[in-house]
C-alpha cells in the first residue's frame, strides 16, 4: 500500500492497488484501466480535491524494458475517511502486450506504479507527495482481460498433484519448465517436457501399443489408442532432442521460447489427460 504524507504526519493518503483490470479496445492501441482504493487519515480537509499522476512500470520481471505508459486519472478525487475507488489509465499498443506476454510467461502479471498527489485547494502543507504501489494482477485476471481485446487466446491446463508418485513428479516437472521459460532457459524446459511425458508413457502402456500402429501400413487403419499413443511417442522422441546431443542430429537442434511453450503444454495436456483414464 502506498502511503502519501502531507505536512509533519499531520495526514497521510493511502492508495492500495486492486486485483482488477480493464481493456477498452481500439485499433491496435488500447487504453488499460486499474483500479485503486483510496483512503483519508488524520486532519485532512474533507472533499479536499486531489490530483493522481504516475508512471506504470513492470515489477521485477526479466528484460530491459520496463516503463509502459502515463498513468492518468479522469478527474480530480476528493479525500475521504472511507475507502473511495479511483482508476487511473494508461495507453497500450498489441506490440507492448506481446512483449508482456512473452516476459510473464503465464505467471501473474506485477507492476508498479510510481505516484504523484498533488492538492488542488490545499494551503495549509505542501501540496505534493509521491510513492509506489505494487501492482500484482493474478494470471487468470490479467488472460480473462486480454480476451476482451481479441489479441490473443489462452489455454490452462490444470495438471493435479495427484497420490500417484510418477504423475505427482510430472506435475512438478510441468511447473519447473514454467519456470525455466520465465527464465529463458528454453531447452531445459524442453527437457522436462519430456520427463513429464515418462508418467504418460507408463500409464498408457505406450511404448506396446506404438508398437501396434506402427506395425499398420495405413494410418487410417490405427483406433484411437492407438492415435493417441503415435502423438505421445511423437512427442517424447522430439523433446528428446533437448537433453541428448547425438552426433549429427540432436546435436544442431535449437529451442526457440515458442518451441518450449508447445513443448510443456503438449507435455500438460497429455498428463492432464490421464486423470480422465480408466
Amino acid at each position: 500500500m502506498a502511503n502519501f504524507r502531507f505536512g509533519s504526519n499531520d495526514y497521510t493518503v493511502n492508495i492500495r492497488a486492486q486485483q482488477q483490470v480493464n481493456f477498452f479496445q481500439g485499433w491496435d492501441v488500447h487504453r488499460l484501466a486499474l483500479a485503486f482504493e483510496v483512503t483519508a487519515h488524520d486532519n485532512y480537509t474533507v472533499d479536499a480535491p486531489f490530483l493522481v499522476s504516475g508512471n506504470l512500470w513492470t515489477h521485477e520481471m526479466p528484460g530491459p524494458a520496463s516503463w509502459i505508459g502515463v498513468l492518468h486519472a479522469p478527474g480530480p478525487i476528493g479525500l475521504k475517511s472511507f475507502g473511495t475507488m479511483l482508476t487511473l489509465e494508461t495507453t497500450v499498443t498489441d506490440q507492448l502486450l506481446r512483449g508482456l506476454e512473452k516476459t510473464r510467461a503465464g505467471a501473474d502479471l506485477t507492476l508498479r506504479a510510481d505516484l504523484t498527489l498533488t492538492g488542488l485547494a490545499e494551503t495549509k502543507h505542501w501540496p505534493v507527495a509521491t510513492d509506489q504501489e505494487i501492482i500484482r494482477i493474478p494470471h487468470a485476471t490479467w488472460s480473462n482481460a486480454l480476451t476482451q481485446l481479441d489479441a490473443g487466446a489462452f489455454v490452462d491446463v490444470l495438471v493435479p498433484i495427484t497420490t500417484v508418485e510418477a504423475r505427482a513428479t510430472a506435475a512438478r516437472r510441468i511447473r519447473e519448465a514454467k519456470t525455466a521459460i520465465r527464465d529463458q532457459r528454453y531447452e531445459h524446459a524442453v527437457t522436462l517436457a519430456r520427463a513429464a511425458l515418462d508418467a504418460v508413457r507408463e500409464a498408457c502402456d505406450t511404448q506396446k501399443v506404438y508398437a501396434r500402429a506402427a506395425a499398420k501400413t495405413k494410418a487410417a487403419d490405427r483406433n484411437q489408442e492407438e492415435r493417441w499413443a503415435v502423438l505421445i511417442q511423437g512427442a517424447f522422441n522430439l523433446f528428446s532432442g533437448a537433453p541428448h546431443d547425438d552426433s549429427g542430429t540432436t546435436e544442431n537442434f535449437t529451442w526457440t521460447r515458442s518451441d518450449a511453450v508447445a513443448a510443456v503444454a503438449t507435455a500438460a495436456g497429455l498428463l492432464a489427460r490421464l486423470e480422465d483414464l480408466p
